[in-house]
């Protein structure tokens, strides 16, 4: 009898322990991130114009919250624990619209129809990833961008870009801060050649 109820207590304590254990355990921490930067001051002369910044069109792959890494570019797989902040493409929307208004490009930028615009820029999200390679780390941007007459819907400018570049650590972050620079720099590229083409319309 005895040896019984001592069976039966170190069951219980054992399942105590276990228990405490369970509930007792944290879940993984979530980390969020946001493409950032803050614009460079814009050489060019304000354009005379308004133009609408269409929300962002993205692949199906891009739809979640969840960062995307590549180990080659048929295989990609999702974080579990590290998302955007926002989709991307509101994400790169608002990255855009603030490019533009930092740099005061248009005389009169606005997202919604709230007025007939002159343009309308679009863009489609084609690449957001984290690429690993070789033990390292890099960020793959790649966008569409399309700026149109409004009246006719003739396409003024097009440019796309597909780049990579290498993070500084294989941190999440670090990718992100580097999907950063790309976009930085490719939106500058874009934007100079809206400047050339209308330019040469005048």
């Amino acid at each position: 009898m005895k040896k019984t109820v001592a069976l039966i207590v170190c069951l219980l304590s054992l399942f105590a322990v276990s228990s405490c254990s369970l509930f007792s355990s944290k879940a993984p921490l979530k980390h969020y991130y946001q493409v950032y930067y803050q614009p460079k001051k814009g050489s060019g002369e304000t354009i005379k114009a308004t133009v609408r910044i269409k929300t962002f069109n993205s692949d199906k792959v891009y739809k979640k919250y969840n960062l995307v890494y590549r180990t080659s570019y048929e295989e990609m797989f999702y974080y579990n624990t590290h998302f955007w902040a926002s989709r991307p493409d509101d994400m790169i929307t608002d990255l855009v619209a603030n490019h533009f208004s930092k740099q005061q490009v248009f005389s009169d930028i606005i997202l919604s129809m709230d007025k007939k615009p002159n343009y309308v820029l679009s863009g489609r999200i084609l690449a957001l990833d984290e690429v690993i390679e070789n033990e390292k780390s890099y960020a793959r941007v790649s966008i569409n961008f399309e700026l149109k007459d409004y009246k006719t819907e003739n396409i003024v400018v097009a440019y796309s870009f597909d780049k990579r570049k290498e993070a500084d650590d294989k941190k999440p972050v670090d990718v992100v801060r580097a999907m950063s620079g790309i976009i930085e720099e490719e939106l500058e590229v874009f934007i100079s050649k809206i400047y050339e083409t209308l330019e040469s319309d005048r």
